[in-house]
C-alpha cells in the first residue's frame, strides 16, 4: 500500500513563512500541505493562496473548516478560487469545529446533520447545480450559485472527527476521514472501522477513501525535550479532544486542572498535570526512530495518509527534513 505524506502548518507563523515552507515541502516530495484553520489564528484561505502561487505540484487545502462558524457557501467559494489558482490542486477537510464558547455560541445540536448538509451544499455549488436545497440547518434557493465557473465540478472533501459516529458519516458521504492529534493505532482502528461501515452501507469501497491521520509532531534527538514542548500544548488543548481523552484513560478532572493552570498562566504546573499517556496517545515525540513504530501502528490500523502537524516551537525546517529523509523512506517513499 502506498502511503501519502503531508505537512500541516498551524496558523501562527509569519505570513511569508508559508510560501517558503510550501516550496520546501514540495521539493522534499510530500503529497500535500495544509493549514490548520483554528479560530483566532491566521485564517487558512489567504495563506493557502500564497502557498498555491509558489508551488506547482503539491495539493493543498484547509484542515479543517467549521461550517458552524462560517457558512459552507463561503467556504465553497474559497475552495473553488484556490482550485482555480492552483490549476486543480485544492482539497478540503471540514468538521464539527470547536471554540464555540469564545463566540458565545452553542455547540452544534445536530453535528451529523450539519456536516451532511454542509458537504451537500458545497458540492452543489461546485457542480453549478441550482436545485433548491431545503435542509434542517442549511438551505439554498436556485439563485444561490457561483457567478464564475469552477475549474472542477468535484473537489475532494473529507470529514474530520475524533468520534466513531462522524467517522461513519465520512465513509457514507465524503472522500475520506481526517483524524488530527492522534498517534494511537488502536483508537484509530475504531474510527477506520466506523468509516468502513458507513462506506459499505452506502455501497462504497472503504479502501478507495482517504484515511488521514495527523499526529502532533515534535521530532528531536532529545526525546525529553520534545515531550516538554508538547506538554503545554496538550494542557490547553485536551479539553477539545473528547472522546479520545476518555479512550486514553484521561479523566475530565485532569483535563480541567491542566487547562485551568494554563489559563491562569502557570504553564509549569499545567505541563506537570499532563499525563505521560496523553503525550503517547496524541503526539509523536522524539527521534524518527522513536516515532516510526507508532506510525506503523496507524498504518496497520488503516491509515493511508500521514499528515504531520509541525509546531512553531520546534525547528520546522528540520522537522520537515527529518520526516522526508528518515521517515518517508521507511514506508517506501
Amino acid at each position: 500500500m502506498s502511503i501519502k505524506f503531508s505537512i500541516d502548518l498551524t496558523g501562527n507563523l509569519p505570513v511569508h513563512d508559508y510560501p517558503r515552507l510550501a516550496r520546501q515541502v514540495e521539493t522534499y516530495g510530500f503529497d500535500e500541505v495544509h493549514v490548520v484553520d483554528d479560530l483566532m489564528f491566521k485564517p487558512a484561505w489567504p495563506l493557502l493562496a500564497l502557498m498555491g502561487q509558489q508551488t506547482e505540484r503539491i495539493k493543498l487545502g484547509p484542515a479543517l473548516i467549521a461550517p458552524r462558524i462560517v457558512h459552507p457557501a463561503y467556504h465553497a467559494a474559497n475552495l473553488a478560487v484556490l482550485d482555480e489558482l492552483t490549476g486543480g490542486r485544492a482539497t478540503c477537510a471540514l468538521g464539527r469545529g470547536a471554540f464555540f464558547e469564545m463566540l458565545g455560541l452553542e455547540a452544534p445540536a445536530k453535528p451529523l446533520t450539519m456536516l451532511r448538509e454542509a458537504v451537500q451544499l458545497m458540492r452543489r455549488l461546485l457542480a453549478a447545480d441550482r436545485t433548491p436545497l431545503n435542509g434542517a440547518l442549511f438551505s439554498a434557493t436556485s439563485e444561490l450559485a457561483f457567478r464564475f465557473p469552477a475549474v472542477r465540478p468535484q473537489i475532494p472533501i473529507i470529514i474530520g472527527t475524533f468520534g466513531p459516529q462522524t467517522a461513519k458519516l465520512a465513509g457514507e458521504i465524503a472522500d475520506g476521514l481526517l483524524t488530527s492529534c492522534l498517534a494511537n493505532g488502536d483508537y484509530y482502528a475504531t474510527l477506520w472501522n466506523s468509516m468502513a461501515a458507513g462506506a459499505s452501507a452506502a455501497g462504497r469501497d472503504p479502501k478507495s477513501l482517504q484515511a488521514v491521520v495527523s499526529p502532533i509532531c515534535a521530532l528531536s534527538s532529545d526525546g525529553a525535550a520534545a515531550r516538554a514542548v508538547v506538554r503545554p500544548l496538550l494542557a490547553e488543548g485536551m479539553q477539545w479532544f473528547q472522546p479520545m481523552t476518555a479512550a486514553a484513560g484521561i479523566d475530565d478532572a485532569t483535563v480541567a486542572a491542566a487547562r485551568g493552570a494554563a489559563l491562569a498562566g502557570d504553564m509549569r504546573r499545567a505541563a506537570e498535570l499532563v499525563p505521560e499517556r496523553a503525550i503517547d496517545f496524541f503526539t509523536v515525540c522524539g527521534s524518527p526512530r522513536d516515532v516510526i513504530p507508532r506510525l506503523e501502528g496507524l498504518v496497520a490500523a488503516g491509515a493511508n495518509h500521514l499528515a504531520f502537524t509541525v509546531l512553531p516551537m520546534m525547528d520546522i525546517d528540520e522537522t520537515i527534513r527529518l520526516i522526508a529523509r528518515e521517515i518517508m523512506p521507511h514506508f517506501g517513499r
